[in-house]
């Protein structure tokens, strides 16, 4: 009796249990469905780091455990809605990009300490990539269901989340998730959600995906809906009687003022195009400094306080900026040098004596005297083979002649030796005229040597040496090691009695006058001098001297900006195919051709041929006087034989 009464309170609790099991087989199955979809989804996004947010807490342990058996090959933690740490504490700051699989979307303390947390702490962005599972309803579209349940939270266009809808049969092995791409324009919550039909995924077939999200989510993203984005920049040279806008946009009038603004700005525009957005230019007159309560003025402090979203001016690359902004890739390189009119070297005393030197000169007269005394030796000679005359005036001009390329006649000479003699002297002056010319052509031709091509010998030389009154300039000095750049700061620039720290305008008028170096951004100064109507020789005489690198700069965004990704895609593919480049050409300072003005200038004036012409006077008047001369001492013995006749 007892037996059977024992058999008949084990039969139900045989039965539960056999029911329970078949109900824990199927949940089991149903697990491991989702949690194949979500290792498809990691193998996808190349993540081997996961967080696991459960539903609901029933038979919370068996299912974690099931999770880390399935999922044995990621490094996995979870998160239970009720337990005491804050969602938020378990994400850390340039931790390896996590994925989160939430498995019921529409938990209460899910929405509410994962979502809403997530919300706040802008975690619904592409540093994790967010794995949802939902049921679908039939009596609700599931894109419906989808913004009813996220539209409350703050998600951008760089969000990475993916909503996974289970099907009728989601409890087979045959079962199928639909998957849809969410994320919205603007990250504020009153902008409309964007839901996106991805692809599915099934035990059979695996990880589905439409053809367009095959590629990047920038490139799957391009289309802005017109959205407007507030961009700030800097403007401080704009003339009177111009707009805002329209003295941005002009890239044919005073390109002088404002460039590296303007310039960028235009850049922006095809930015515009490129990803059918509008931006609300918000002006400022300062580029940004860290004040003594923390914050930021002008455009640092726009983008900062989150005023704007970023910047459409370049931003120079300092690290007192970095912790408190993200930069772009590079918009804009600045070179800024000293830059001054090179002294021109003295003048030559003679350009005919400048080819050679006096020991060549003294040579040259050398083998010409001798030369003449070895002709002398072979008339000797020659006198007894023929008539021929035994004066010094005929063997002086007969070499003079030789040197001069003239040459005495062929038949006047007899011996071999005297023929060798005077026909070598002729091969060696037609040498030495040949090089003489050559130098002297070669030497009007070439360019001179500068000597002022570094900062030592900048400093080293006597030129007034300033800078431009602008706020970058002073940490270059201040803010370096370098003896010798603190030297020149110190010693050539605050010089006492002297006031080097002067404005463009002023830095331009000094240039001109000479003898002045002004450090500045070279582009602007080219262009002013140009203004100027720099005279083209003097603007052939310009010399940079470079003892910094060119500054690199970029724009910037706040920290976390949604922005980012599509920013830096634009700028390398405007990089690419060569919008920046053909950009930065328009904005390019075209300077005279100082090869040819050079050329041109090749020649010998009357201050270098004046020695040649006074040594010809002298000559002349030399020849003039033994004339008289000569002429006297012909009538003086006529002037003393009539003397003689008068006196008797």
């Amino acid at each position: 009796m007892i037996k059977l009464q024992v058999k008949v309170i084990s039969w139900p609790l045989i039965i539960l249990t056999a029911f329970l099991r078949v109900l824990q087989i199927e949940s089991i199955n149903t697990n491991f469905l989702e949690l194949a979809a979500f290792e498809d989804f990691l193998r996808s996004q190349h993540l081997s780091q996961v967080l696991v947010v459960p539903g609901d807490d029933a038979d919370g342990d068996w299912k974690i455990e099931c999770h880390q058996k399935l999922l044995a090959n990621y490094r996995v933690q979870f998160y239970r809605p009720e337990m005491s740490v804050n969602f938020e504490d378990l994400m850390f700051y340039g931790a390896p990009r996590t994925a989160v699989l939430v498995l019921n979307f529409e938990h209460v303390l899910v929405r509410r300490q994962v979502f809403g947390v997530a919300s706040e702490a802008g975690y619904f962005n592409n540093s994790l990539a967010w794995f949802i599972l939902g049921s679908g309803r039939e009596s609700l579209p599931a894109e419906q269901l989808i913004d009813q349940l996220l539209s409350g939270y703050e998600m951008g266009i760089d969000a990475d989340v993916t909503v996974a809808l289970r099907g009728a049969d989601n409890n087979t092995f045959s079962a199928s998730l639909l998957l849809y791409d969410v994320y919205r324009i603007g990250r504020r919550a009153f902008t409309p959600l964007i839901i996106e039909k991805k692809g599915s995924w099934s035990h059979s077939g695996g990880w589905q995906l439409f053809e367009n999200f095959k590629t990047t989510w920038v490139i799957r993203r391009r289309n802005f809906l017109n959205v407007t984005l507030i961009g700030s920049t800097v403007l401080t040279e704009k003339p009177p009687g111009l707009g805002d806008m329209e003295y941005l946009a002009d890239d044919k009038q005073f390109q002088q003022l404002d460039p590296m603004q303007r310039k960028t700005y235009q850049l922006f525009q095809l930015v515009e195009r490129m990803f059918n957005l509008s931006l609300a230019i918000s002006l400022t007159d300062k580029w940004g400094e860290l004040l003594e309560n923390g914050s930021w003025s002008g455009v640092m402090g726009q983008v900062t306080s989150r005023a704007a979203d970023l910047a459409v001016c370049p931003i120079r690359f300092v690290l007192d900026r970095q912790p408190y902004v993200q930069y772009s890739a590079v918009l804009h390189t600045q070179n800024i040098h000293f830059l001054f009119r090179h002294p021109r070297r003295s003048h030559i005393r003679n350009i005919f004596f400048e080819p050679l030197s006096n020991q060549v000169w003294w040579c040259v007269l050398v083998l010409v005297t001798g030369s003449t005394v070895l002709l002398l030796c072979h008339m000797k000679q020659e006198r007894e083979l023929s008539l021929m005359e035994n004066r010094w005036s005929f063997v002086w001009f007969t070499m003079l002649e030789t040197y001069l390329q003239q040459g005495p006649a062929t038949e006047i000479f007899r011996l071999f030796s005297t023929r060798l003699l005077i026909s070598l002297s002729c091969i060696f002056s037609f040498m030495l005229m040949q090089f003489y010319g050559a130098f002297i052509v070669g030497s009007l031709l070439s360019e001179g040597a500068r000597s002022i091509v570094n900062l030592q010998a900048l400093y080293d030389s006597n030129l007034a040496i300033g800078m431009e009154n602008i706020s970058y300039n002073f940490p270059i000095f201040t803010n370096t090691s370098n003896q010798l750049v603190r030297d020149v700061y110190g010693k050539k620039i605050c010089r006492s009695g002297e006031h080097n720290i002067l404005s463009l305008q002023q830095g331009a008028e000094r240039i001109i006058q000479g003898r002045f170096a002004f450090h500045t951004a070279i582009d602007r100064m080219y262009r002013l001098l140009l203004e100027l109507r720099m005279d083209e020789a003097e603007f052939c005489d310009l010399q940079e001297v470079m003892f910094n690198l060119p500054y690199d700069s970029g724009s910037v965004m706040p920290k976390g900006s949604p922005w980012r990704e599509h920013l830096a895609h634009a700028l390398l593919h405007l990089r690419a195919t060569g919008l920046l480049q053909y950009n930065d050409k328009k904005w390019m300072v075209r300077r005279p051709d100082c090869s040819l003005f050079k050329t041109s200038l090749a020649e010998v004036d009357l201050e270098h041929f004046a020695p040649a012409l006074f040594a010809l006077v002298l000559a002349m008047l030399a020849s003039a006087l033994v004339f008289l001369l000569e002429l006297l001492l012909h009538w003086l013995p006529d002037f003393r034989r009539r003397l003689g006749t008068m006196s008797t």
